[in-house]
């Protein structure tokens, strides 16, 4: 509702220059995108919406508009008009700062966030397909959490899912996903074309601007890694070290069971076996390895 006034009273709206380096959060649905966001969002310098930012990005391109082909958005979709737009609201949000943005469906809009904003940073959070496509597995399960999700023109049938909305994004290719197959085939779909369309999309951004990290080392290694980013995007530690410092704490309160290490092993084992052939490509494009540990390192699961 509020997309809709905004991009109707456009015409009419104060001209605002365009928001300064924004930082952009992109990662896969249940790849630690949230705990990134909330460790970011610690920081006086940068301002956000609190939220996931369906209200900017969905505004002037909601998946029906696209005639229900995903949720991709492309470097030519960019319109003056949403530019004058998405300049003002943002301004509302920031008052100046810079701005802070987390959308795991941004997975699919890399290109048309850069061509938007030629200065914004991106930072990449990647995470093991496996514990990431459990967590969606869970998540998809889980009612009240995680919004509405997408209401698709086209009847489901997913084994392993009751639910009426296709959870989480929808990239390119969903239709053949909502029937004759498994809720875990779904999720890696989902998981594999996120990070697909990720790193497609990195070599089109000036590495300066672009920050790769993991949801492992990040969780290992907190207060390091953050301090890093921040570096990175030439920001200063204050607020988002301490608050990294416990991170353990913070975490536990937005995971839908309590965090522990390979959780797939014990929540959806064979869910995510199955479906090791469609995540192993990714995975290996993002330096995972496919061996636990006490595995031979020769065998691969």
């Amino acid at each position: 509702m509020a997309g809709m006034m905004i991009r109707t009273a456009t015409p009419g709206i104060p001209r605002r220059p365009a928001p300064r380096a924004p930082v952009f959060i992109i990662g896969a649905p249940r790849s630690g995108t949230t705990m990134l966001f909330k460790l970011l969002d610690q920081s006086p310098h940068l301002a956000s919406l609190g939220v996931e930012s369906h209200l900017l990005w969905d505004m002037y391109h909601p998946i029906e508009r696209s005639g229900w082909s995903s949720h991709a958005v492309g470097a030519d979709a960019v319109t003056a008009r949403e530019r004058r737009a998405l300049a003002w609201t943002i301004d509302r949000i920031t008052g100046g700062s810079r701005y802070l943005d987390k959308f795991p469906r941004n997975c699919l809009r890399v290109p048309y966030l850069n061509a938007l904003y030629p200065d914004a940073s991106f930072v990449f959070i990647a995470r093991d397909g496996r514990a990431a496509v459990s967590s969606m597995i869970t998540a998809w399960r889980t009612s009240g959490r995680f919004g509405a999700g997408t209401a698709l023109p086209t009847p489901m049938a997913i084994d392993g899912y009751q639910g009426a909305n296709w959870k989480f994004l929808v990239p390119p290719g969903w239709r053949e996903y909502v029937t004759g197959h498994t809720l875990a085939e779904v999720c890696a779909f989902q998981w594999a074309s996120a990070n697909r369309a990720v790193l497609e999309a990195r070599d089109g951004v000036d590495p300066e601007r672009w920050i790769d990290l993991s949801y492992e080392e990040l969780t290992a290694r907190p207060t390091e890694r953050m301090t890093e980013v921040l570096d990175r995007l030439n920001l200063p530690p204050d607020g988002v070290v301490e608050w990294a410092a416990d991170l353990d704490g913070h975490v536990s309160r937005t995971a839908v069971t309590a965090p522990r290490p390979n959780k797939w092993l014990e929540e959806n084992p064979r869910e995510v076996e199955s479906v090791m052939a469609a995540l192993t490509p990714a995975m290996h494009a993002l330096g995972y390895s496919l061996t636990l540990p006490g595995d031979d390192v020769s065998a691969e699961l």
